[in-house]
């Protein structure tokens, strides 16, 4: 008989969670779980205290289901990475552990961990065993000729399909309860009364509540997707995003149920669908974040970005991150991350655009703010994303993307719903000026408590431009 510890980071599930299912594999080995907590680290990485908040409370929920199959988890409050390995270490010996389990992570710091717990504990005939299991598919799997993940989204979409296709995505069910548990874990008490509030209603605590929300996408929103995921006043996204980012929910699970719905399809509709695509970036993403490591240092795609010369107005950054700047749509979006730590997915667009393109600051400031207030916020993803919407990241056009708040804003709200409902100031506005409330507040000579644009979206958008090609023309002076 073997004793195995599961080591639980990001992956807070029982059902299709493969270091769990793994350590299970013999039912005579005995098996435990532990998790450690280390705020000064999440601290550094700039992790919101919702996602921690909400990360807890999902503890507790994977607590009580890892106690139905006779496995308790031991919690421990550590500080950084590097304190965590000498608990962990500690922990080991004092349980006699024989094996280590646990599913990989992708972030540097999050690797470098890993390998030094790997070369310690071998060293001290512990065997540690690590799996890919946030992902759909092995990062090794699709490369390109060179051994790297591909930079173009098309190409790596093309690919990925192309391998789900040719290969049976399967879930893993949750492993059958064992002969005995321990009973002297440490208590989860402390940290229940220090559990910072997030809106339960919005996001739900549990395994349970993510499958029934994917459920609930299927049942009666998948097929309006592709037009309603751009409506932030409609309910028209999954939103599961903040239960994938911690992995209370497998994309593997999302992929299968996605299937088992779309069944009667044809799989070139199936494989095209607007909302698979999604979990096809987040998988890009990811694979990305292993083959450039530097872009968890900071670094963007694009080595030319070194040359740009931003402004940085700290007055800019300020109203931007109050929804004070003058623009309705994006001091909506911000004013909605504020309230829920959560942004609608075409909201994270329009604001991150104006940011860089518009008050001309720094991708990296806007990066690290959203992940700091975001209970969804997920590295890969977050980075990836404001990359792109910079034109610095991946998948570069000849032409640079620009979201006009103006033009965005008739689009996508042209009620004004979703403006009103975040910034109840302009209540008293028509709709057909909620998009520029400044022009009718001048026409009816009517005062309006709402700040004036802080900048002047065309004259910005050139400017940008101007600092954009120069950069690009003092890259190739160097090369």
């Amino acid at each position: 008989m073997k004793k195995n510890l599961v080591w639980f980071r990001n992956d807070l599930r029982v059902y299709d969670n493969t270091a769990l299912y793994q350590s299970c594999k013999f039912y005579e080995d005995k098996v435990i779980a532990l998790f450690i907590d280390t705020p000064e680290q999440w601290k550094n990485h700039f992790i919101s205290q919702k996602k921690i908040s909400f990360m807890h409370h999902n503890l507790i929920s994977l607590e009580e289901k890892l106690s139905e199959i006779n496995i308790t988890l031991y919690y421990y409050q550590s500080t950084t990475f590097l304190q965590s390995i000498k608990y962990l270490i500690h922990f080991c010996h004092q349980k006699k552990i024989n094996n280590l389990f646990y599913n990989y992570q992708y972030e540097i710091n999050e690797r470098n961990r890993d390998y030094i717990v790997k070369k310690k504990l071998s060293e001290q005939g512990i065997l540690v065993k690590g799996f890919h299991d946030s992902i759909l598919v092995p990062i090794n799997d699709i490369k390109n000729k060179k051994k790297n993940s591909y930079k173009k989204f098309s190409i790596f979409n093309e690919k990925i399909k192309k391998y789900l296709k040719k290969n049976i995505i399967r879930c893993l069910p949750i492993p059958i309860k064992r002969k005995d548990k321990d009973n002297d874990a440490t208590s989860f008490f402390k940290f229940k009364k220090s559990i910072i509030k997030f809106n339960k209603k919005i996001f739900p605590i549990g395994e349970q509540a993510a499958v029934e929300r994917l459920k609930n996408f299927f049942k009666y929103k998948i097929n309006d997707y592709s037009f309603n995921r751009n409506i932030p006043s409609l309910d028209g996204t999954s939103m599961l995003s903040p239960y994938l980012s911690i992995g209370i929910i497998s994309s593997r699970r999302c992929f299968f149920m996605f299937l088992k719905n779309k069944n009667s399809n044809p799989p070139d509709t199936i494989y095209n669908s607007s909302w698979f695509n999604e979990i096809i970036w987040r998988e890009f993403y990811y694979h990305l974040l292993v083959s450039h490591p530097n872009l968890s240092k900071s670094k963007s795609m694009s080595e030319w970005e070194n040359f740009m010369n931003w402004e940085n107005n700290s007055n800019y950054f300020d109203a931007w991150k109050n929804g004070c700047t003058g623009f309705p749509i994006v001091d909506a979006g911000m004013r909605q991350l504020k309230e829920i730590g959560w942004m609608h997915p075409r909201l994270r667009m329009i604001t991150s655009s104006f940011l860089v393109k518009n008050l001309l600051i720094d991708w990296r400031k806007g990066e690290k703010y959203f992940m700091s207030q975001l209970i969804d916020g997920d590295f890969a993803i977050n980075n990836g994303g404001w990359q792109w919407c910079s034109s610095f990241g991946t998948d570069y056009v000849p032409y640079i993307r620009f979201f006009n708040p103006f033009l965005q804003s008739k689009k996508i709200d042209k009620s004004g719903n979703f403006i009103k409902n975040f910034i109840p100031e302009l209540n008293n506005v028509p709709n057909n000026f909620i998009h520029n409330p400044h022009e009718w507040s001048n026409k009816k000579k009517c005062f309006v408590n709402y700040p004036d644009p802080i900048v002047d979206y065309n004259d910005t958008k050139k400017k940008f431009m101007l600092i954009f090609n120069k950069a690009q023309l003092e890259f190739k002076k160097q090369v």
